[in-house]
């Protein structure tokens, strides 16, 4: 028991770190578990383990549920080639780095696989930090994460197969499959059953989320396939809106109890790594720091038709190692097919991946690397473009805005990044660019410096920004935004900001001639300033 309590009370230091330096919380844990056991504090290693499996449970239940396949349904195809390429790419160069080290095949494997997904939970609260982002490269990550967590899924469940061959392999396939299908009609019909019925009060909720987490656990050791498969397909079951919130909500205090345990209890368990293990172990956190931003760069472009920016963001948020990775060694580690250096090695890439996620995935970062894109070093920013209108973002609100312009006789050039408005605008005749907004190269090819005004329509009031200080300060910035703090930013950088709630797309013309007519003693001053 006084293991178990030190456990909780490492937990406890690391939620408190992770907080108080926005920091991932998941390599604390794994960090501080270790520290613990190398202070000579002795845990039972079987109720370890038992603490381990447990969390195990809830971890991958959490994974599931906050993955809803709905929220990415229309690039179903696109996801699955930055998913699939991204992992194969990987693991490939994984397995390689492996057997150039001197790791045997198996081991070799492991690792490969180990450095092929992403942390569902790590990529999941940077972009709840970032307003937006799920309108933009978001849906493309959470779509990235389903895809690796249930590839990963099948190697834990088939790995311990393959010695057995295809009479061992068949009923692992076969068994989840069927848990698929079942999660699957869980998922579609139960969110339709609930809102019929009204969803039941918070201890209800919080019951059935339990009832079905066991009853999936229990099915996958019916259908003797790993428990991991059955917490997963749960919390799949269960992802469907509105059920998801109200299960997340119920089962979150729980499930953070569990999934803290869980990695404590982990990091209590690796090995001491010497020097050389710890050098191994930055070589395939370089695989997985490069390699994957630059492939779902690639793919996200082609594919997925994100722009330069967030595709890179997209790539940068997934290149860090998952929970499952380290799911893998463990397993592994029980069934006897790797030692303790590799996991050891899968434990400290995660580390290190993880912890370096939130200063990596962010927008300052993706400019910088932005400057090394190929393609935008080709881009052509010279225009003849001269005393124009300039839209930046289309968006739903676009045809109001551009048709009194237009009908006024106004030159008009939109920059949208979706492909789709893009294409319709210029089969209406439009003159359209299509690529980030807030980028500056973008802007000169727009004419931006030469144009009449510019009317931003962004979801992120820091692109709003950007532009602003691209711009020269003789030509005014209009941007729409939604709250009096992104109006007051705007207005600080030299905008004027439009509330959305005070100026409608149908009285916008009225609204700005009068803006126009005030703001003309202001331009010769410098920027203009907000009229509120």
């Amino acid at each position: 028991m006084t293991g178990l309590a030190l456990l909780l009370l490492s937990s406890a230091v690391a939620f408190a770190l992770a907080q108080r330096f926005r920091l991932p919380t998941i390599p604390l844990l794994i960090l501080l578990g270790f520290a613990m056991s190398r202070c000579g504090v002795e845990i039972d290693r079987a109720g370890l383990n038992q603490v381990i499996d447990v969390g195990l449970a809830f971890l991958v239940f959490a994974a599931g549920i906050e993955l809803n396949p709905s929220r990415f349904a229309l690039q179903t195809r696109a996801l699955l080639w930055i998913g699939l390429l991204q992992f194969a790419v990987t693991a490939i160069l994984g397995f390689l780095l492996g057997r150039a080290l001197d790791f045997d095949t198996v081991a070799s494997l492991y690792l490969g696989i180990g450095l092929s997904t992403s942390s569902t939970l790590v990529a999941l609260r940077q972009l709840y930090r970032s307003p937006g982002s799920l309108r933009t490269y978001g849906r493309v990550v959470l779509g990235v994460l389903l895809i690796q967590d249930i590839v990963m899924i099948l190697f834990i469940v088939l790995l311990p197969r393959f010695a057995g061959g295809v009479g061992e392999i068949t009923p692992g396939v076969l068994g989840l499959a069927v848990m698929a299908a079942t999660a699957t009609v869980f998922q579609r019909y139960l969110p339709k059953l609930l809102t019929k019925n009204r969803l039941p009060d918070e201890e209800t909720m919080l019951l059935c989320t339990l009832a079905i987490l066991f009853l999936f656990s229990g099915f996958s050791h019916w259908m003797n396939i790993s428990f991991i498969a059955g917490g997963f397909a749960a919390g799949f079951a269960l992802s469907g809106f509105p059920v998801s919130g109200e299960a997340r909500g119920v089962i979150s205090s729980l499930n953070t109890f569990f999934v803290a345990l869980f990695f404590s209890a982990l990091g209590a368990q690796v090995e001491h790594p010497d020097m050389a293990t710890f050098v191994k172990s930055l070589a395939f956190a370089g695989i997985v720091l490069i390699a994957t931003p630059v492939v779902v760069t690639i793919i996200a472009e082609w594919k997925a038709n994100l722009s330069s920016r967030n595709a890179i963001t997209a790539g940068l948020l997934l290149a860090q190692t998952s929970e499952f990775s380290v799911i893998l060694a463990v397993y592994g580690q029980r069934l006897g097919q790797i030692g303790e250096e590799t996991v050891s090695i899968i434990a400290l890439v995660a580390v290190i991946s993880m912890t370096l996620t939130p200063f990596l995935a962010t927008d300052s970062v993706a400019r910088r690397l932005l400057h090394l894109h190929p393609l935008r070093r080709l881009m052509k920013t010279d225009s003849q473009l001269s005393d124009h209108v300039v839209v930046l973002g289309y968006g739903s609100a676009g045809r109001w805005i551009i048709r009194p312009l237009l009908a006024s006789g106004q030159r008009i050039v939109i920059v949208d990044q979706d492909p789709h408005v893009i294409a319709q605008l210029r089969r209406e005749g439009h003159i359209c660019i299509r690529g980030d907004a807030s980028d500056e190269k973008v802007l000169l090819q727009a004419g931006a410096d030469k144009a009449r005004f510019i009317l931003v329509s962004l979801h992120q009031v820091a692109e709003v920004v950007k532009v602003i200080e691209h711009v020269s300060s003789s030509v005014p910035v209009f941007a729409r935004v939604f709250e009096e703090a992104s109006a007051k930013k705007v207005e600080e950088s030299g905008g004027i900001p439009i509330l959305n709630s005070t100026a409608a797309a149908d009285r916008f013309m009225e609204w700005f001639e009068l803006q126009m007519k005030e703001g003309d003693s202001r331009q010769q001053n410098g920027k203009p300033g907000s009229t509120g």
